[in-house]
């Protein structure tokens, strides 16, 4: 437990209790591996088996889910599978994606033989529709971009985006980096039917474990390629069985009341700007209409992001300047950067992400908190 309040929700969520007792009792109830032969293992895939049907059933009906060990091994072996099955054409994406997903497009497509062009990103977080155009072709196979940017918390429209598309370069993928918007922002499956979505276990309040839910396609060569590197490469993690027998609990009891929960974070939200002096000295970097509500992301242009941060760790609280992918790196935010930003401005960021576990008075006392930081500074 932190001995203040807990705002780098973005990163990992604290996992619930009712999480931490399904994962006890699973892991109690399935010790074996699901890949062994034994009686133990049997019944280990079959949990497995059964928590795929169930996480699919409530995310994506029809799709196949493949369980990883985290976020970033999910959007490794999307990225990885198809760029297997798709040498020779290219991949469009920006260059404001998680370094997860912007690193494993980068490594794949080089191995594989893709080209990759990137569109570029607006002020408001938005993919700019004249960019994306531009390099969406009849050579494009995979788009691959965030619904919830993990930084700012910008939510791009992927209905719009599958129908640019589909205009432009029918017949391409979409891949749907969905880590940030899991039960938290509503996620248009019959407008967008995104070919590929990504979730975590740790930023929905799992202990642990990730997926990669995927469309099946004609002929099968996405499926049979996922199948291949899993059982004779070995290139794909896994997760352990009480992992996704929990992440798809968790799911089915966080979805049906995602509205409140969302109404309840958006409060949250409103509530750190409507303290004077840190609207006095930052400004959104996202409007909320554009924002997840999970997500506060500043811009103070008199301060740095990375001091306020253990500034306000000296205290107990816990927020972030970006991604925690690139929480100790020296160079500016390349979503930042990417959106148009200077590297003064960029180094002055700051993250403060909710999750169901904060409250109001938690929120009332990062407001005092910060404002004596910003008076001390």
């Amino acid at each position: 437990m932190t001995d203040g309040p807990y705002f780098d929700n973005a990163a990992a969520c604290p996992p619930s209790l009712r999480a931490l007792n399904t994962f006890l009792t699973a892991a109690q109830e399935f010790p074996g591996n699901q890949e062994a032969a034994g009686a133990a293992g049997v019944r280990a895939k079959q949990a497995v088996k059964e928590a795929s049907a169930h996480l699919s059933g409530l995310l994506a009906p029809g799709y196949e889910v493949l369980w990883c060990g985290t976020g970033t091994d999910a959007l490794s072996a999307a990225v990885q599978a198809h760029c297997m099955a798709n040498p020779g054409t290219e991949i469009v994406t920006t260059n404001a994606e998680h370094p997860a997903l912007r690193q494993s497009v980068r490594r794949f497509a080089e191995q594989y033989g893709l080209a990759v062009r990137t569109a570029e990103i607006a002020k408001d977080g938005q993919i700019r529709t004249e960019s994306l155009v531009s390099v969406l072709s009849r050579k494009t196979s995979l788009l691959a971009v965030h619904h919830v940017n993990a930084e700012t918390g910008a939510v791009q429209d992927l209905a719009f985006l599958r129908g640019l598309l589909d205009r432009h370069a029918p017949g391409a993928l979409f891949l749907a980096d969905t880590i940030q918007s899991v039960c938290k922002v509503a996620i248009p499956m019959r407008e967008a039917h995104p070919d590929f979505l990504t979730l975590s276990g740790c930023k929905i309040g799992a202990p642990c474990g990730a997926a990669l839910l995927w469309r099946d396609c004609p002929g099968r060569a996405l499926t049979r390629t996922i199948h291949a590197l899993r059982e004779r490469h070995h290139a794909l993690g896994r997760c352990v069985p009480a992992a996704a027998v929990t992440i798809a609990e968790i799911v089915g009891i966080l979805l049906p009341a995602l509205k409140e929960r969302g109404e309840r974070a958006s409060a949250l939200r409103r509530s750190v700007l409507e303290s004077p002096l840190i609207t006095a000295n930052a400004r959104e970097t996202i409007p909320s209409a554009l924002s997840s509500p999970y997500l506060l992301h500043l811009l103070f242009p008199k301060h740095q992001g990375g001091v306020l941060v253990r500034m306000l760790g000296a205290e107990g609280i816990s927020v972030a300047a970006g991604s925690a992918c690139a929480a100790e790196t020296r160079e500016p935010s390349e979503t930042l950067t990417a959106m148009g930003y200077g590297k003064a401005l960029a180094f002055g960021a700051l993250r403060i992400s909710f999750w169901d576990t904060n409250t109001p008075a938690e929120v009332e006392d990062l407001k005092k908190v910060f404002e004596r930081v910003l008076k001390n500074y």
